[in-house]
C-alpha cells in the first residue's frame, strides 16, 4: 500500500483541503489554539513524505469573506517555506509553478468567493480553472486530499463539489491521515451513545447546524438530554417568548430560525434546558440578569444556571457527555467560570465518558487542562456524523454510510 501511495503521490502537486479554522481573540486578532494548524502540519508532512512536489492548501476561516489566514500562514512558515496566495487565478498558478520542491502554497479563505457556497456546474467554477491551469502550465499530475472532516456536512465546493467532480474524471481523492482518524474516533462515538444516558452541552451560534440535528438526535436517543448556553440558548430563549433585547441582532437570530426551533421546543421541552439567568456585559463591567429580560450582550451562564446544570450532572452520574462549544466567552477569563465550573462537574461527576468536539471545546479543554475520552477536531461535522451516520463530504472519498 506505502509503495502504492509513494508512486502516486511522486511528484505531484497536491491540492490538501484541510480545516485550519483557529478560534480567534476578536480584540487581538491573535489565534486562540492552533491545534487545527498543528494537524494541518501533520497532513501536509505525509503529502511531503509520500512524495508529493507541492502541496495547494485549501481552507476556510470564520464564517466572513474578509477573514484572513495571514496568522495562520505565518505558524505555517515555521514548518515550511509557504506561499500565501489569493484563493484562485493567475497568482497561484504562477505560485505553484515556480515553487520549489517542498513548498506550500496557502490559499486564502476559501470562504473569501461566493462560488464556495454558489455553485451550479463545477467546471465554471475559478477554482476548478485554477486547478485545471496549475495542471496545465506545470506538467505535473494533481492529487486532491481530503482532510477535512470538520466541514464534511456541507456540500461547499471545495468539500464536496470539486471533489466529487475531479473523482469523476479520474483523479486520485485520498483521504489524509487526520480523516482516517477522525472517521474512526467518531464511529467509536456513535457507538457509545448508542445506549445510556446522555447530556449533551451545546452552545454554538451555526444556528442551522443545531436546528438540523436537534429532532433526530432526541428522537433517536431517548435517554438524553440537552444543556444550553450562549447564542444558541438566545435563540431558544426567543422562541419560548422571552426578551434577548439587543441579542436578537448581535447573534443574527431571525423569525425564520425561531420557526424553526418552535415544533422542536413543543416536542421536547422537557429534555431542552436552557439558562436561567445571564452574566452580560454592560458600561460597569458585567451583571447578573434573568433570562426573561436580557438587553444587554451576554456573556456567561449566571449562577442560579451553573448551580442547575451542575446538579443535573450530579444527578445523572455514567452518563455519555457530547459537548460542542464554551458556556460563555471563554476568551477572555474573566467570563470563563460558567464554562469552567460545568466542565470541571462534567470531569469529577462519577464515571461520565466524555466525547467533544470543535475548535472552541478544544480550545476550552486546553484552557481547563482536560482530557476527554474523545476528542474530534470536527465540531458539527462530528455530531451530524454520530447522529446521522454519514455526512456529503465523506462521498468523494468513497466513505460509506455507517449503520
Amino acid at each position: 500500500m506505502q509503495d502504492d501511495r509513494d508512486e502516486m503521490f511522486k511528484d505531484a502537486v497536491v491540492f490538501a483541503k484541510l480545516d485550519i479554522n483557529s478560534p480567534m481573540d476578536n480584540s487581538t486578532g491573535n489565534i486562540i489554539d492552533t491545534q487545527k494548524i498543528n494537524e494541518a502540519v501533520e497532513s501536509i508532512s505525509w503529502c511531503f513524505d509520500n512524495g508529493a512536489y507541492a502541496v495547494v492548501v485549501l481552507s476556510h476561516q470564520g464564517r466572513k469573506k474578509e477573514e484572513s489566514f495571514n496568522k495562520h500562514a505565518d505558524i505555517l512558515k515555521n514548518y515550511f517555506p509557504v506561499l500565501f496566495t489569493k484563493r484562485h487565478g493567475q497568482e497561484v498558478i504562477d505560485a505553484v509553478n515556480n515553487a520549489s520542491r517542498g513548498t506550500v502554497i496557502l490559499l486564502e479563505n476559501v470562504r473569501s468567493d461566493d462560488e464556495e457556497k454558489d455553485y451550479s456546474d463545477v467546471a465554471q467554477t475559478k477554482l476548478y480553472q485554477t486547478l485545471k491551469s496549475v495542471e496545465k502550465e506545470t506538467g505535473r499530475k494533481i492529487i486532491y486530499v481530503k482532510d477535512d472532516f470538520a466541514v464534511c456536512h456541507r456540500r461547499d465546493l471545495s468539500v464536496y463539489g470539486l471533489p466529487l467532480q475531479l473523482r469523476k474524471e479520474g483523479y486520485p481523492i485520498v483521504p489524509g491521515p487526520m480523516m482516517k482518524k477522525e472517521f474512526e474516533k467518531a464511529k467509536i462515538a456513535r457507538e457509545k451513545i448508542r445506549n445510556g444516558n446522555v447530556i449533551a452541552i451545546w452552545s454554538g451560534k451555526k444556528f442551522e447546524d443545531y436546528l438540523h440535528l436537534f429532532q433526530p438526535f432526541l428522537e433517536k436517543h431517548p435517554n438524553s438530554i440537552v444543556l444550553t448556553a450562549g447564542p444558541l440558548s438566545i435563540l431558544l430563549q426567543k422562541a419560548m417568548g422571552h426578551d434577548v433585547g439587543r441579542n436578537e441582532k448581535f447573534f443574527e437570530v431571525t423569525e425564520e430560525l425561531v420557526a424553526q426551533v418552535l415544533p422542536i421546543l413543543k416536542n421536547f421541552k422537557s429534555r431542552i434546558f436552557t439558562p436561567v439567568d445571564y452574566y452580560v456585559s454592560d458600561q460597569d463591567g458585567k451583571k447578573v440578569v434573568s433570562s426573561s429580560s436580557t438587553d444587554d450582550i451576554i456573556v456567561d451562564i449566571g449562577p442560579q444556571t451553573v448551580a442547575l446544570y451542575t446538579n443535573i450532572i450530579k444527578q445523572n452520574p455514567n452518563s455519555v457527555v457530547l459537548g460542542n462549544g464554551p458556556l460563555g466567552e471563554y476568551e477572555k477569563v474573566e467570563n470563563r467560570g460558567g464554562t469552567i465550573n460545568v466542565y470541571m462537574e462534567v470531569f469529577k461527576a462519577g464515571n461520565n465518558f466524555v466525547i467533544g468536539g470543535g475548535g472552541d471545546f478544544n480550545a476550552v479543554m486546553n484552557i481547563l487542562n482536560l482530557t476527554p475520552h474523545i476528542s474530534s477536531a470536527g465540531g458539527k461535522a462530528f455530531l451530524e456524523f454520530i447522529v446521522n451516520g454519514h455526512m456529503p463530504g465523506l462521498e468523494p472519498c468513497g466513505i460509506e454510510v455507517v449503520e
